[in-house]
């Protein structure tokens, strides 16, 4: 293959994942090899001599996207996780799930055991990387001790696609199941409280307005650098 030619590949390929991350994320993994190519601009022979099927294609998407949330995970692990694992925790635990809910091929991806052959390396990445943190966060008494990681996993999915049946978002949802993580003797999430998008602290709801995300500024300006910051 000539420089061009290859150069051509190389194009080719990132226009279909990039077409192929946004239909995954809006339609999930029933959208067809077809409209994908469409969507790229590009023939379906090009899309089978990247990938061989439609599985191939969606594993490479799921990979892309689960790496990008790994590396979330990682940079709270090392924020706020040295001084306050159970914090970073909860904030990877609300991170992922707000990433999900709005991804239908990550929630696919994670949700069910049927879907294991898609992109399974992803899976596991995601799930060592949330297992790190679980375990510091037992190990400072902020989550309950009989909770895996595997659970954890399937409690984000849960959360996710809550999201896409209540008005209310997954939100309330999310704060609800993060104090079942939490030990019996832990502070339990109020009827009027949310818990803060950074750091899973209770957050007291606003009597009139839009309600608080976060507990503090401090949160606030660190959500933001990391919005803002490039991957």
């Amino acid at each position: 293959m000539t420089v061009t030619g290859r150069a051509d590949a190389r194009r080719n390929r990132a226009q279909l994942l990039a077409a192929a991350q946004a239909a995954f994320a809006e339609e999930g993994l029933s959208v067809p090899l077809d409209a994908i190519a469409r969507r790229a601009g590009v023939g379906a022979g090009t899309v089978y001599r990247h990938f061989p099927n439609k599985e191939a294609l969606f594993a490479a998407v799921v990979s892309e996207r689960v790496g990008l949330l790994v590396e979330e995970i990682a940079a709270l692990a090392g924020t706020i996780g040295r001084a306050d694992p159970g914090a970073a925790f909860f904030a990877a635990f609300e991170r992922s799930v707000e990433q999900v809910a709005y991804n239908k091929a990550l929630c696919e991806s994670l949700a069910s055991d049927a879907r294991a052959r898609v992109a399974p390396d992803a899976r596991d990445r995601y799930r060592a990387a949330l297992a790190a943190l679980l375990s510091r966060a037992q190990e400072a008494g902020a989550v309950r001790p009989d909770v895996t990681a595997a659970e954890v996993t399937s409690l984000v999915a849960g959360c996710a696609a809550m999201a896409g049946f209540t008005t209310a978002g997954s939100g309330r949802t999310t704060s609800i199941v993060m104090d079942g993580l939490r030990p019996a003797s832990a502070t339990v999430t109020k009827p009027n409280e949310i818990c803060c998008a950074e750091c899973g602290a209770p957050v007291p709801a606003a009597g009139t307005g839009r309600p608080a995300r976060y507990c503090g500024n401090a949160c606030r300006q660190r959500a933001h650098r990391r919005r803002h910051t490039p991957a």
